[in-house]
């Protein structure tokens, strides 16, 4: 079986553009851990590209294939042309601009197996304030959720919402790119009045949104899914951290959110109610498929759903090691396992010795 691997900003993607330095680190982390574990796979030969400016992937023994990308090239191109001799393509890119969607639709196009989430949730889960109203309307506890109109037509003063702060940030975002805190309404509300035309802009295609800062444990969600099913992979601690890099914040330079890594099954102690999460959002979404991330707060008894990456997201970098287990063959194992939307189990289950060890993942190291 021969798979086509793809991790967007290292195979090439940006081409002449400047790599985004923030998303780079994770970017190739995550290349590398996919690479290593599917080239330890039998019967699997995998083909990857490369951008030019960075270093070629670590070639595993079963690796058939690794094409150089150069910054004017069409990556798009030889992708279609790989895509035309491969039989199964994962792809790793960020939901931005309908990066993901794209691609996901061009897997489809060409036929072969997809490891990835159908276009249809992909589009879905690439605008936040979609995903918010998916999550709503099947009762799903999340986080309020606002376009920009409606947060400045809102009347705040008689409820607790933004009580300790207020959070903006692409609706398509990947990451934590252009998230901003603001301690306060007000200093948002300053903040959109000095900003109006760019924020316009934005909201004219529908990619900004406002949400409450909610406090509590930043976590995450690692598991699989099919045909509406889900299987809980593991419980994963954040490192997020709010940067003020102007003290006292002001509007003009409100704080960044920064994500610094994450402690892979760190939060194993609520398996049983994120297990319960995860086979909620898979019945609701029965187009997720293969690896998905799910971003969570836990609060107390409560677990807020923050946003769904369909997608490969970093905690899978430590997944191996604190399962004790491959995922790349789980992933596949459950691509081609005889499921159907219409049958009421699956063939697939996941292995009864994983260890869920904590493990460690540092981005800042």
């Amino acid at each position: 079986m021969k798979i086509l691997l793809l991790e967007y900003i290292t195979a090439g993607g940006f081409g002449g553009e400047t790599l985004p330095a923030s998303l780079l680190r994770e970017g190739t982390l995550m290349r590398d851990a996919l690479v290593h574990d599917f080239s330890t796979l039998e019967n699997v030969s995998i083909v990857t590209t490369y951008d030019t400016r960075l270093d070629a992937p670590q070639l595993g023994a079963s690796i058939m294939q690794s094409v150089s990308i150069e910054q004017a090239s069409d990556a798009l191109a030889t992708w279609r042309q790989l895509l035309n001799t491969s039989d199964a393509a994962l792809v790793v890119a960020p939901e931005t601009d309908g990066i993901l969607a794209h691609l996901m639709q061009m897997i489809e196009a060409a036929g072969v197996k997809n490891l990835g989430c159908l276009s249809s949730a992909v589009k879905t889960t690439s605008s936040k304030y979609d995903t918010y109203q998916k999550l709503k309307s099947a009762n799903i506890l999340t986080l309020a959720t606002y376009t920009v109109d409606a947060f400045l037509q809102a009347d705040f003063s008689q409820n607790q919402l933004g009580r300790d702060g207020w959070i903006v940030k692409p609706s398509d975002g990947a990451g934590c790119e252009d998230t901003f805190y603001f301690d306060d309404e007000a200093s948002l509300r300053a903040w959109l009045r000095m900003n109006q035309q760019a924020v316009q802009q934005r909201q004219a295609a529908k990619q900004f949104i406002i949400q409450p800062y909610q406090t509590g444990t930043p976590a995450s969600i690692s598991m699989l899914c099919k045909h509406g099913d889900a299987w809980l992979l593991s419980c994963n601690q954040q490192t997020i951290a709010i940067v003020n890099d102007d003290v006292p914040q002001t509007s003009a330079k409100p704080a960044h959110i920064h994500y610094q890594g994450c402690m892979v099954n760190g939060l194993s102690q609520h398996a049983n109610a994120l297990f319960q999460l995860a086979s909620d959002i898979a019945a609701a979404m029965p187009d997720l498929n293969g690896y998905v991330g799910v971003d969570v707060i836990v609060s107390h008894d409560d677990i807020y759903v923050v946003e769904i990456n369909p997608r490969i997201t970093t905690s899978y970098i430590g997944l191996r090691e604190s399962l004790g287990v491959n995922p790349a063959k789980l992933m596949l194992d459950l691509a081609y396992s005889q499921s159907s939307p219409e049958s009421l189990s699956s063939t697939f289950n996941l292995p009864v010795n994983m260890n869920n060890k904590a493990v460690e993942i540092n981005l800042n190291a």
